[in-house]
């Protein structure tokens, strides 16, 4: 069934993606692939809805009798205070991106930012139990992926950013709450080598790379000082081939693409709202049509 023939009835589960600003957003096209693939009765709509403005918002959604939504930037953290109950992930880090409300009109959160992207490395090969990882970035997707390598076994953490956003408050979030390994470093080349030499796995969490975006990455000179069975994990979807992935390529380095993650979340969500499993064939259908949409080509794993 193509998405174009979905015909909404009054059976149909309207859930919205919820965010501010959401011209660029590509997760409905994802959830309606899913829902297409898995004949739901569900339609997904973007939402664009401004800080202040959660309360107004969460009034409609009863009010209209919805029972999931799925919040984006800036709303991740915000909406909390509006929910009667978050998830572990969510409490420590201040991270929602998933929300049901039940008959009764109570509210849950959840974070599965995390769960997507670890569980998209661990499918790709990486080696988590008792490995060490290297992150580049210490914004709102670093916090959550951290928790989830801590529970994936991970031994050492280390993450590294520019001097004027310094990673230590999060990784100190981190190792208290984990009891992992968690150290935070400046990410000038010398650490950056010194890192790579002992990690299993390398994830970017940065926007350096993507389409559009006005910088780039200053050194990637490390990328060849880590062992030949690393992971390199990006979080950017488009390109598909980031400066990162490609620099592992030509290494011949184990690769997972962002585009990996987004699918990875979007299952995780899946089976967490909706105890649906979307299995392997499915995530391939729902990556290749999002790229034929967005006219790129598809990652090769």
């Amino acid at each position: 069934m193509k998405l174009e023939n979905i015909t909404p009835n009054l059976k149909t589960k309207l859930v919205f993606n919820v965010g501010y600003p959401m011209g660029k957003t590509n997760a409905p096209r994802v959830y309606n692939k899913f829902f297409s693939l898995l004949n739901m009765n569900a339609i997904m709509l973007p939402v664009e809805i401004q800080r202040g403005e959660l309360k107004s918002f969460m009034d409609a959604v009863k009010t209209l009798n919805v029972r999931y939504f799925f919040p984006t930037m800036p709303h991740k953290a915000d909406i909390i205070p509006f929910l009667d109950e978050v998830d572990e992930t969510s409490r420590i880090l201040k991270s929602v991106n998933a929300v049901r409300i039940d008959e009764n009109g109570k509210s849950y959160g959840v974070g599965l930012d995390g769960v997507g992207a670890v569980g998209s490395l661990f499918e790709g090969g990486a080696k988590l139990a008792g490995g060490e990882v290297m992150m580049l970035g210490s914004g709102g997707v670093s916090g959550v992926i951290g928790l989830e390598l801590a529970k994936r076994g991970v031994k050492k953490l280390t993450m590294l950013d520019r001097p004027e956003v310094f990673p230590v408050e999060i990784a100190g979030i981190l190792a208290r709450e984990t009891g992992m390994e968690v150290t935070a470093l400046v990410s000038e080349p010398g650490n950056m080598d010194r890192i790579a030499a002992k990690a299993d796995v390398f994830i970017n969490a940065t926007p350096l790379g993507m389409a559009g975006f006005p910088h780039t990455h200053a050194y990637l000179g490390f990328i060849d000082k880590l062992p030949a069975h690393a992971t390199v994990f990006d979080v950017i979807i488009n390109p598909p081939e980031t400066p990162v992935i490609a620099a592992a390529r030509a290494r011949g380095l184990k690769t997972v693409p962002g585009m990996n993650m987004l699918i990875g979340n979007v299952a995780a969500i899946f089976k967490a709202m909706f105890d649906v499993e979307i299995n392997a064939v499915d995530k391939r259908a729902a990556m290749e049509d999002l790229c034929e949409y967005l006219g790129i080509v598809s990652p090769k794993n």
